[in-house]
């Protein structure tokens, strides 16, 4: 109880937690904070911030919409609004256009965000894949700020030394990008998730960086001349493949749960977060939007399909998954008739993840524990391939089922992949 009342008595620059009134260059008004913000998201709509940007401007970002606030702990999940500038500089070029801010609270050892990002348009532009920029994220100005020795996380810090992971607050000014939810015609969302795929085997091929969090809110899309164009965001959790078994990723299981792979909510997995974990919660994410929603935006009636994946536990999410994949397949997918033509992805791909696990070695630490772990382990086979359940949840496999959608071809922008592969 004491300790209670001690932080009760802290400013909210001293708990590092958002919004956050003082601190450093990124304020926010004071006459406008509205401290009912867990409960009531819309009560940061209107409120203002000053920004020292990179360019040397100071802009005031004023937010006019809350598109999307995580889960986690109280004021510190991860926030994204909508902003207009409204600074006094005549020469701003950022008048135009609506911009987002996300802000974010990432291990401080995790690599940043923006210079992920960075680093995918770079390696783009420099070795010709051109395509690739079409589906990243643009990142317009980025400010990492970290919590001194004063703050809770400072003191938590010195006296939990390494067993206590520090953290910081991360700002972050992106292009505004479109929801999955403004997609109407189902070929267009087959484009966009057959876009997710090529993106993300390039940037784990070619630039070495792991997205290890897709899910239905990660998913966006741009449109340029006339073109839609699946857009990877949210690179807070991605890490580089070469430092998968460093640092904080190395022991945690990253990922949004009703879209996590069987492995990652298995506790006794361990084999780390492979690529093939992103292509399973592909998987569950065209799932999702085909058996929940009749149309876009237009949920289907209570009890929703897989709704233990949105509220159970990581036991039970698991448990539920294993029985989803063991279920024969005729009646399996309750798909509504909007996304009639995803029955053919979304049958193969169930049967490739079933035979995939089903032939998973039984004397392995990455076994199984969960119920009806029988019906996944009935090979010895001491070659096989755990990056991708043996070629099952490959990336070649997932592209032969992706690169058409009902009967034709869909726009394949990695063209020369075909002759690398």
């Amino acid at each position: 109880m004491a300790m209670v009342c001690q932080l009760n008595q802290l400013s909210s620059d001293k708990l590092g937690l958002i919004p956050n009134p003082h601190l450093n260059d990124f304020n926010r008004d004071p006459q406008q904070l509205v401290h009912d913000f867990k409960h009531n998201p819309e009560s940061l709509v209107g409120a203002a911030y000053r920004f020292e940007c990179s360019d040397g401007y100071t802009r005031i970002f004023v937010i006019k919409r809350v598109l999307y606030r995580a889960e986690g702990i109280i004021d510190q999940a991860s926030v994204v609004v909508e902003v207009e500038c409204v600074c006094t500089e005549s020469d701003c070029q950022w008048h135009r256009d609506w911009q987002v801010i996300k802000i974010s609270f990432p291990s401080r050892s995790r690599p940043p965000e923006d210079a992920l990002i960075r680093e995918a348009r770079s390696k783009a532009e420099s070795t010709g894949d051109l395509w690739a920029l079409n589906h990243l994220p643009q990142i317009i100005d980025s400010i990492t700020i970290t919590y001194d020795e004063s703050t809770v996380q400072g003191r938590l810090k010195a006296d939990l030394k390494e067993k206590y992971e520090e953290r910081v607050m991360r700002v972050t000014i992106l292009e505004k990008l479109h929801p999955l939810s403004e997609l109407e015609d189902p070929r267009d969302f087959a484009q966009v998730f057959y876009d997710i795929l090529q993106i993300h085997q390039w940037l784990y091929e070619c630039v070495g960086i792991l997205h290890r969090d897709l899910s239905s809110g990660n998913i966006m899309f741009r449109r340029k001349d006339g073109k839609i164009y699946g857009v990877l965001n949210d690179f807070d959790l991605s890490s580089r493949v070469q430092n998968m078994d460093k640092g904080p990723t190395s022991n945690h299981r990253t990922g949004t749960r009703p879209f996590m792979s069987i492995d990652l909510l298995d506790p006794k997995w361990k084999g780390g977060h492979l690529y093939r974990h992103d292509i399973e919660s592909l998987f569950y994410i065209m799932l999702c939007l085909a058996c929940r929603y009749r149309r876009p935006n237009v949920p289907t009636p209570e009890p929703r399909a897989y709704a233990v994946w949105f509220s159970g536990t990581d036991q039970q999410v698991c448990d539920n998954k294993i029985a989803f994949l063991t279920t024969p397949f005729a009646e399996a997918i309750p798909i509504q008739p909007h996304f009639a033509s995803f029955k053919r992805w979304l049958n193969r791909i169930q049967d490739k993840l079933y035979s995939g696990y089903k032939r998973r070695p039984r004397n392995s630490l990455a076994k199984s524990s969960q119920p009806g772990d029988e019906d996944f382990s009935d090979d010895e086979d001491p070659n096989f391939d755990w990056v991708t359940l043996n070629q099952r949840a490959s990336y070649t496999t997932m592209r032969s089922i992706m690169s058409s959608f009902d009967g034709k071809s869909l726009e394949t922008r990695w063209a020369s992949w075909n002759r690398n592969h």
